[in-house]
């Protein structure tokens, strides 16, 4: 089985917040207002993931600007063009992991709704078996995976360190490996002593060595 994550893994989340500035900079929104903002509508008080379109839109109203406007500027980025925002391997390389004839499992952290947009958007919700969308924690859903296949070691392919280890320690089975994220510093991937690689030719490589 392979549990993969989705943003920094398989998609360019970071050039895709960069095209969401570029776009709202059309509408004279500075970049400090929209990195405020975004923090702002990425979690609730209670730290649920609840960034979407709609919920940016509204964060940035608040600074004076018309929502509309801001989120139909927004929504140019999640139409068609979102598979452009794919790392430049992520199809070929789940085309590999699927000729092992093992279940691929899609399990993202984040709004289900604009999570799902995304991953729909970008063409590759086509390529697993289970897609699953959480808001808070990726626990459960690899709970009930493991208790549902006792038999499988499940890789499971992420780019987030912290959240990685924490969860191999909570599942001393699963076998895990990171793709290298910009928005991580190298020496927070060094010092979780899992392996780590930059491009998911390299995973692929791992994995089958």
């Amino acid at each position: 089985m392979f549990i993969i994550d989705f943003d920094d893994t398989l998609f360019d989340t970071q050039s895709f917040k960069q095209a969401r500035l570029e776009a709202v900079r059309a509408c004279d929104v500075s970049d400090e207002v929209y990195w405020e903002t975004y923090t702002e509508a990425r979690n609730s008080p209670d730290g649920l993931f609840t960034y979407s379109n709609e919920r940016h839109a509204e964060m940035i109203a608040r600074r004076g600007y018309d929502k509309d406007v801001i989120l139909a500027h927004l929504e140019t980025t999640t139409g068609e063009n979102l598979k452009d925002f794919l790392f430049p391997t992520t199809c070929e390389f789940l085309d590999k992991l699927k000729a092992f004839n093992k279940p691929l499992i899609l399990l993202s952290l984040g709004d289900p709704s604009f999570q799902e947009l995304k991953v729909k958007g970008s063409c590759i919700d086509s390529h697993f078996d289970r897609i699953f969308m959480v808001k808070q924690s990726k626990a459960d859903i690899v709970k009930d995976l493991l208790d549902t296949h006792p038999d499988e070691t499940p890789w499971f392919i992420n780019d987030k360190v912290l959240e990685t280890v924490e969860l191999h320690k909570q599942f001393p089975n699963i076998k895990p490996v990171l793709r290298r994220s910009l928005k991580i510093a190298p020496s927070r991937y060094k010092q979780s002593n899992l392996p780590h690689y930059q491009t998911l030719d390299e995973i692929y490589d791992h994995i089958t060595a």
